[in-house]
């Protein structure tokens, strides 16, 4: 298993994918092939807060216009703009080199990924032609956001390089909105406020210069941690006498989000007899918890299906339970319903994953993109989270650990964190009794999988079916390397999400020793985690985001065969910073020879600031890897 940087954990979930789409990314244009070809000229994206007589609601006029460039050879591009429920395009008006391009004519498709993905997020589509070098193709869209929670964050970068970019917020001196600014610092950006007295409003207007293109990289933070943008929130409205409250408070959005909980109706028969059933013989609460959370974990499928009020109600729990699919939302109200039928404490809780930046001190649609269920026993909060397969109660993964997070309350909320975690939770261990067989290696090993190790093993060797578990989990520790052969393997249980996971097994590593004349030369270590896992620091513009605190543990003894002694050792290495620790050491005692090597993560956020003191730190890891112990004959 010869990691890089960091094998994702949890790649596969896609973490309640409309709402942080629709939050979180302006799906305008697909990227480009070709990062030099095609640039904006300029963009201009105002906003105008308005009330509609008709409706009697605040509305909001979007007006977003696009004027792209060929800087080189003949392209055509895909563009792509969303809406949802919420919101409605009014009008689409495109241009090539001036004129009205008849030809091109918008679709407009719900947005779907694979098998896996359904949203009510729509997109109007087309593609957009671009004749010749220095032609431009121009495009305006109108929209109304019917509902201004939903106008949250706008960034000042696209996914095109940019010359200048202008957003304007116009809001009538009759309607309360706060503005957050976030990581203008370093770019070209200049913010100004004016007054419209026609309008009676406050207009605040965001100027960007030579932004560069959103781009979409592996290991990435969230778009809100690293990129210019604001965060539009509106407070309250006071039209002519008519108030209307938003989102002034925390207490504000909890109600919203508690409004739209409210309207579920539970099949409370289906759901009492089910909740039974799981915890049939079970009379220990706790033991009650932990059956009915397995349960769900276990049956009930994670798809990221969106639909109703842009994706932000849940689906009713024995519809989940019926269709044996759901995503967190109605994973989370699931897991509620069962354990409130066993009679214990259980609230549905609106989260904000380590994707998004913000937290609930900003009350807006922004904060949350993820939700979970919690249960109060013995005056300790456990929160339960049962799109992460295989997870126990107590043991929390990256993703949400160290989150704040608003649990339900009645009519208020209750605001609490989830417990941060340490390496120390994700403990894999290696135990290794090794002797030499000629060039192989031979010997007794143990491994040991702690929290999201084994929860990300148990998930891998799951994927396959019953019959080919024991091939699936060889090919996952031997990372499918023929040289690295296995057998005899014993194992805990691989459903088994309470404790340790344990392997056993006896190992031949082949061709781990090279013999010349009296002398033999010995790699000792099969993983190699993070070997030659360098950033890449000319093509990264991005911090990088590991996705768990990983703890790597290899205790190695190898016994030195008769008639040879230890002639050279590498020498140790010892690693130390605030975002990881690299500790190697070696030790010869009597005719036994011990390697002991911990890699430990302890911040997953590595800014760019940082990549220099990881490339050295891996660049000694991977020369360490490449030094070689040498036995002399006697």
């Amino acid at each position: 298993m010869k990691h890089q940087l960091l094998i994702s954990f949890h790649a596969r979930r896609l973490l309640c994918l409309s709402m942080w789409l629709f939050l979180y990314y302006p799906l305008s244009v697909d990227a480009q092939t070709n990062d030099d070809n095609i640039a904006l000229a300029n963009v201009e994206e105002t906003y105008e807060f308005q009330y509609d007589s008709r409706q009697k609601q605040v509305v909001i006029k979007q007006t977003l216009y696009k004027d792209f460039i060929c800087n080189g050879f003949r392209s055509e591009i895909r563009f792509s703009e969303s809406y949802n429920s919420q919101e409605e395009i009014k009008n689409v008006a495109i241009t090539v080199n001036g004129k009205r391009a008849k030809a091109v004519i918008p679709s407009y498709d719900y947005l779907n990924v694979d098998e896996y993905f359904y949203s009510d997020m729509k997109i109007c589509h087309f593609n957009l032609p671009f004749a010749l070098q220095g032609s431009h193709s121009e495009v305006t869209i109108e929209k109304e956001i019917k509902d201004p929670r939903y106008l949250t964050t706008v960034y000042l970068n696209e996914d095109y390089p940019g010359q200048q970019k202008k957003i304007s917020v116009i809001v009538p001196r009759w309607m309360d909105v706060e503005i957050h600014t976030f990581h203008f610092e370093g770019h070209n950006v200049q913010s100004e406020k004016s007054y419209n007295k026609e309008l009676d409003a406050d207009v605040h207007t965001y100027t960007a210069k030579g932004l560069p293109a959103m781009k979409s990289m592996s290991r990435s933070p969230g778009p809100t941690w690293i990129y210019p943008h604001i965060l539009v929130r509106s407070k309250a409205a006071n039209y002519k006498g008519e108030k209307t409250v938003y989102f002034g408070t925390t207490q504000d959005l909890y109600q919203w989000c508690h409004t739209l909980t409210g309207q579920l109706k539970p099949d409370t028969a289906l759901l009492g007899a089910k909740a039974r059933e799981i915890t049939a013989g079970i009379t220990d609460p706790f033991a009650q918890m932990k059956a009915i959370f397995y349960w769900v974990e276990e049956n009930v499928r994670y798809i990221a299906f969106e639909d109703g009020i842009a994706g932000f109600k849940p689906d009713e729990a024995h519809e989940v339970m019926r269709k044996k699919y759901g995503d967190c939302k109605g994973m989370a109200n699931l897991t509620k319903e069962l354990l409130l039928h066993a009679g214990l404490d259980a609230r549905l809780c609106w989260i904000g994953t380590n994707h998004i930046m913000y937290d609930h001190s900003i009350p807006s649609l922004s904060a949350d993109n993820h939700m979970i269920c919690a249960v109060k026993y013995n005056n300790k909060w456990w929160f339960l989270d049962a799109t992460e397969k295989y997870m126990q109660p107590g043991i929390y993964a990256e993703r949400i650990a160290g989150r704040q997070v608003m649990i339900e309350n009645g009519d208020n909320c209750l605001l609490e964190n989830v417990p941060a975690v340490t390496a120390e939770q994700n403990i894999r261990r290696f135990k290794e009794s090794l002797t030499i067989d000629g060039n192989n290696m031979r010997g007794k090993i143990n491994y040991q999988y702690n929290g999201e190790s084994k929860s990300d093993l148990l998930y891998n060797v799951n994927l396959t079916k019953k019959d080919r578990l024991q091939t699936a989990l060889e090919s996952y520790i031997t990372n499918s390397d023929q040289h690295y052969k296995i057998s005899n393997v014993v194992t805990s249980p691989l459903d088994q999400r309470d404790g340790n996971l344990e392997v056993n097994f006896d190992l031949t590593y082949q061709d781990a020793v090279s013999s010349f004349g009296k002398e033999m030369y010995i790699d000792i270590d099969f993983n190699k985690e993070y070997n030659n896992a360098v950033i890449d620091t000319v093509k990264r513009t991005s911090d990088v985001r590991l996705s768990t605190k990983s703890n790597y543990i290899t205790e190695t003894e190898l016994t030195i065969p008769n008639g040879y002694k230890v002639s050279m050792l590498p020498e140790d290495l010892h690693i130390k910073s605030p975002n990881f620790t690299f500790d190697i050491t070696y030790k010869a005692t009597g005719n036994k020879l011990s390697y002991h090597k911990q890699l430990k993560i302890t911040n997953t956020y590595l800014s760019k600031a940082d990549f220099g003191e990881w490339n050295k730190a891996i660049t000694a890891l991977s020369k360490k890897y490449l030094e070689q112990i040498t036995l002399t004959q006697l």
